[in-house]
């Protein structure tokens, strides 16, 4: 009975959402001309998103910001999403209706899990102009900064001829 309550639910869950699983081509081609993007950064935006949201435009992912402790006093939790294929934080770039937010895209962090690029595309466009603009002095750059640390972690080696395969 569980495991039909589970499949009932992830079901229903999936047809809330309108999302779609992209390619590694689609994602090179609706990045490219985004102003600022050079070839090697594209590259290492193309592999972030392969590793992070598995090119799901739907993606969500729930985090944890309590730093372990020894103290025995309970703190609030404090949890954020990374919501879309590009995995964008409620925190700085969309809006969720339940945590703060400098919400720099303007917008619903429901408009970056339905299967619309356009936005998303807009978004990151913002969020690289943000920090080529205002460089590290913007208000919300300590997490830009670790959403890019993140990219250049996990794909630091990355450069323009790993985008052949889409020519």
């Amino acid at each position: 009975m569980r495991v039909f309550v589970a499949v009932l639910l992830s079901v229903l869950g999936a047809s809330l959402v309108e999302g779609r699983i992209v390619t590694k081509c689609e994602v090179q081609e609706a990045l490219n001309g985004t102003q600022g993007l050079t070839q090697d950064l594209l590259a290492k935006i193309v592999c972030y998103v392969e590793l992070a949201s598995g090119f799901n435009t739907s993606a969500v992912t729930r985090l944890d910001d309590n730093e372990s402790s020894d103290s025995s006093e309970e703190k609030p939790k404090k949890v954020h999403s990374l919501y879309g294929l590009f995995q964008l934080s409620n925190q700085v770039v969309c809006s969720d209706g339940a945590s703060p937010s400098y919400n720099i895209c303007t917008m619903s962090c429901n408009n970056l899990i339905d299967d619309t690029l356009s936005d998303d595309l807009q978004c990151v466009s913002k969020v690289v102009g943000a920090l080529k603009k205002k460089g590290f002095q913007a208000k919300s750059i300590e997490k830009l900064k670790q959403w890019f640390m993140n990219i250049y972690r996990q794909c630091g080696n990355k450069t323009s001829a790993d985008l052949d395969v889409c020519v």
